[in-house]
């Protein structure tokens, strides 16, 4: 190499690394300089502080991880037969023209409540739509299903990172994402949410102890999952993607869903790709420094959301010239934007299944007044109690 080519190069890679190195740790000096004075309780932090740490988290810091330890939560969730046996009786996992919804919704609903926010209109509405879909199948889904599956949006993403990231969380950061959840929780009339994040492992623990065991239901809704969400991957990375899954799923659960062991070769590429990932992530990669937009809101009277990326199906994603253009040249693909996936956009009130698109609109909006009025009396904090839906009885 010329020297006076190398004179510069060598320089540039330093400077560039210092650079990582900086801003890489830059997110959370700034936490602890805004935050630090919730060391030593970090329990009195309210839910309001805790979203904006929440959404450095997932968003900025750790959002491949945060998502993907979601999603794991889903599937682990699939070990409870009680639950996994209600999720077969809908077909709305074990339906191939119905799980692509499904999984579109989910990411839509946990995206608003963690973006948006619980307290925005989108939020509110959201949450409320939520709460309505779970309220048609009354005692069907028992207070600590609904409970455990909170537990697994809090411990999971948490366990993630803290095994597979770079870095692990601060005590704070945990706290937060834990307090955060815990209003969720309380907006949807959960009761006897633990009130430490310990507290919530140590019930999770037992409640798995107690219920989670093999069902042939489990397997169905996990194999479904999985799936779907190699449907859009080319033909040979799929058996490559299921036992991927299979290996992110915990020694103790994989039997109860039905999965087969990962070899160990198998099993040690997983562990050198992660531990690959953390080292280049923390070393080499500059962090994200502007929040991604992942949705836009239609300029129109409408106020129609349109996704810009999506999973399975391109479920309210905008129409392109080249989507429509493969249309007309009959190219053959099942995951063009149309309006058979309401290329339009979406109203937050509007999701979930689409049979229920209508009837639940006036109930929707009602329980978000109401919603938006326990908020103003200070939530949880203020009322001393989980929120009740509009005379309905809490799940």
């Amino acid at each position: 190499m010329d020297y006076s080519v190398s004179a510069y190069i060598i320089p540039s890679i330093c400077l560039y690394l210092l650079l990582v190195r900086i801003l890489r740790t830059r997110n959370l000096r700034q936490l602890q300089k805004q935050y630090g004075h919730y060391t030593h309780d970090p329990y009195s932090m309210d839910y309001k502080t805790a979203h904006k740490i929440v959404l450095q988290i997932a968003v900025r810091e750790f959002p491949f991880t945060y998502g993907f330890g979601m999603q794991c939560g889903i599937i682990k969730s699939y070990g409870i037969p009680s639950t996994s046996k209600l999720l077969v009786q809908t077909r709305r996992l074990t339906s191939k023209a119905k799980v692509g919804k499904r999984i579109e919704d989910t990411s839509v609903f946990l995206g608003e409540m963690l973006v948006s926010g619980i307290d925005s209109s989108r939020g509110l509405l959201v949450l409320s739509k939520l709460n309505w879909i779970h309220r048609q199948y009354g005692a069907r889904i028992s207070n600590d299903e609904l409970l455990y599956t909170l537990g697994l949006f809090i411990l999971e993403p948490i366990r993630w990172i803290d095994t597979r990231e770079w870095r692990q969380l601060s005590t704070i950061e945990r706290v937060a994402i834990f307090i955060y959840w815990k209003e969720i929780g309380n907006r949807m009339g959960i009761h006897g949410i633990p009130g430490t994040l310990d507290e919530l492992k140590r019930w999770n623990t037992a409640f798995e102890a107690g219920n989670m065991g093999f069902s042939e239901t489990n397997r169905m809704c996990a194999a479904a999952t999985v799936d779907a969400s190699m449907r859009p991957r080319p033909r040979f990375m799929k058996g490559f993607g299921k036992r991927a899954m299979a290996w992110c799923m915990q020694d103790y659960v994989r039997p109860v869903l039905g999965m087969e062991e990962p070899s160990r070769g198998f099993s040690l590429g997983m562990m050198a790709f992660f531990q690959l990932r953390a080292f280049a992530t923390r070393h080499l990669m500059l962090p994200r420094l502007f929040d991604p937009k992942r949705s836009r809101i239609d300029s129109s009277a409408t106020k129609r959301i349109r996704r810009t990326r999506y999973f399975v199906e391109p479920w309210y994603v905008p129409e392109t010239m080249w989507s429509a253009t493969r249309k007309i040249l009959f190219v053959k693909s099942t995951n063009l934007p149309g309006p058979e996936y309401m290329s339009g956009g979406y109203l937050p009130e509007e999701l979930g299944p689409v049979e229920y698109m209508e009837r639940s609109r006036d109930a929707v909006f009602k329980e978000a007044e109401a919603m938006k009025e326990y908020v103003s009396d200070g939530g949880a904090a203020g009322v001393g109690c989980p929120f009740s839906f509009s005379g309905q009885n809490p799940l």
